[in-house]
């Protein structure tokens, strides 16, 4: 290994791994009130070792063409904020070619998130010292025993991604593993759907000038785009809105769950909106709504339909429940099989390389053990 900490050592290591096919990358960072900085940037080619000491060079330019190589892979365990670090450090586009071995032992075993300790483990049947996991990793000079602790992070990454990489190329998967990783870099929140009578539990309480209301509620959130759904109340606090009819902006700011900041930006509107909705109710015109059940059999039956296919799927797979089918994925996949009145219609509400992955092991037990739809 090598410790890098002037200019001219960098700009060294940026000649020698420039047209490097593979980059093997870790970091030791800080983070705080003021934001998180990079301290210590583990690289290497395959070869030698080159530990970059970030805070006494102050700037990573010269590795900025290397890193942003488009045929250049990065190899990483668990590298989401370390790429996040180093795109935003040296001000690139994140890598074409991204391998998480975090990522590829999910696609391959039963396990997603292991500690890089393990995987050692469990494929090169070595055990690692954490020593130094929780060090100061400011403190200048570095002693070496947390120097070399740092360059064994990225010392097994090349015999991992070789192991893994053949294990996926068996199985048809490396390119799942490369688009698997990437997605890591994508914001996962969902965007907030829009609202329907439905989404109210105890919209079946209302009377008919509140019932006018919360239809003029759910109308007016329906047309805001999704940055103005994420500073709207709670689908909660909205029926309280329709159930309370405020008068006046200032009736509104007093309900609980209402910000100023919102009562400033939409209060009026709203206000106006409830108060016009609810002169225009005529109780010949009020549809009783019936409460919707908390549960019923049909539902618990899915539930368990839907997590035993999960778990047969993903062990015909040989792969990961957590990554191939998360919670958040499943209720989407519940939504669409109620939608489409069958199991295999279940598969709309996965897209992209997990559909890739699953459906043919889906559509089968599908046939082998139909949905209770």
């Amino acid at each position: 290994m090598q410790l890098i900490d002037e200019p001219g050592g960098l700009q060294r290591v940026a000649q020698t791994l420039r047209g490097s096919s593979r980059l093997y990358l870790d970091t030791e960072f800080e983070s705080n009130r003021s934001g998180t900085r990079i301290c210590l940037l583990q690289l290497s080619g395959g070869g030698e070792i080159f530990l970059v000491d970030s805070l006494r060079l102050r700037s990573l330019e010269p590795l900025r063409e290397v890193l942003a190589a488009p045929e250049t892979e990065w190899v990483l365990h668990a590298g989401l904020q370390d790429v996040q670090l180093l795109i935003e450090e040296l001000r690139i586009e994140p890598p074409k070619l991204l391998f998480d071995t975090q990522i590829a032992w999910g696609l391959l075993t039963a396990e997603s998130s292991v500690s890089l300790g393990y995987l050692q483990y469990k494929v090169l049947g070595e055990r690692s010292n954490k020593a130094h996991q929780a060090d100061d990793w400011t403190r200048r000079p570095l002693p070496a025993s947390q120097l070399a602790y740092a360059a064994a992070d990225v010392a097994h990454l090349p015999a991992l991604r070789e192991h893994l990489g053949e294990r996926a190329r068996q199985l048809g998967r490396e390119a799942i593993v490369h688009r698997a990783s990437l997605e890591l870099l994508q914001p996962t929140r969902e965007p907030l759907p829009p609202l329907a009578l439905e989404s109210f539990r105890n919209a079946w309480q209302l009377e008919p000038r509140q019932q006018a209301g919360l239809r003029y509620v759910i109308s007016w959130y329906n047309g805001l785009s999704a940055a103005q759904r994420e500073g709207a109340p709670e689908t909660k606090t909205l029926l309280s809105i329709a159930s309370r009819l405020p008068d006046s902006v200032e009736a509104l700011g007093r309900i609980k769950g209402v910000s100023p900041r919102f009562v400033q930006r939409a209060g009026k509107e709203l206000v106006a909106g409830l108060r016009r909705a609810a002169s225009q109710a005529r109780a010949e015109d009020f549809v009783p709504i019936e409460p919707a059940p908390y549960a019923t059999f049909e539902d618990i039956r899915l539930d368990a339909w839907l997590t035993v296919a999960r778990a047969e799927v993903c062990a015909t797979l040989q792969a990961s429940p957590e990554l191939i089918l998360p919670g958040r994925l499943l209720k989407s996949m519940r939504a669409a099989a109620l939608a489409g009145r069958a199991g295999a219609a279940a598969l709309a509400g996965i897209s992209g390389w997990r559909r890739e992955l699953v459906e043919e092991a889906f559509l089968r037990f599908c046939q082998d053990h139909p949905a209770p739809l």
